[in-house]
């Protein structure tokens, strides 16, 4: 069983604010299901546009091809089947780092906005 946390925060608009984001959004539930997880974080990636990854994902833009038999994508710009290929590459990686989670661990994504960042928390029960 898996708990899911998922908080969307925006910038301050004071500038004497203590804190420079509020959270204007949080959404949790628990599952058993490590492909939902995955593709609810996916979901998120997706409708925040292309290219758009996770911290520390930033990486699956160059290395997809290591996934996906050697695919090359355009020098110049991403097309639609590089950007599904990487976002795969990314539900995959995700999925497997949620079924790796034991009791009490926890693993933390964050994307980074020009408004804020959003935070996708799984922790294992």
């Amino acid at each position: 069983m898996y708990a899911v946390s998922i908080g969307e925060f925006a910038k301050t608009k004071k500038s004497e604010a203590n804190k420079p984001y509020r959270c204007v959004k949080r959404t949790t539930y628990t599952t058993d299901d490590p492909s939902r997880i995955a593709e609810d974080a996916i979901t998120i990636l997706r409708d925040t546009g292309v290219g758009m990854r996770f911290s520390g994902m930033e990486d699956f833009g160059s290395a997809h091809g290591f996934w996906n038999d050697d695919h090359e994508c355009p020098d110049e710009g991403s097309s639609e089947e590089c950007e599904r290929l990487e976002l795969e590459a990314c539900r995959e990686w995700i999925e497997g780092r949620v079924r790796q989670l034991g009791t009490g661990e926890s693993e933390a994504l964050h994307l980074s906005l020009d408004s804020g960042f959003t935070e996708f928390i799984v922790t294992g029960k």
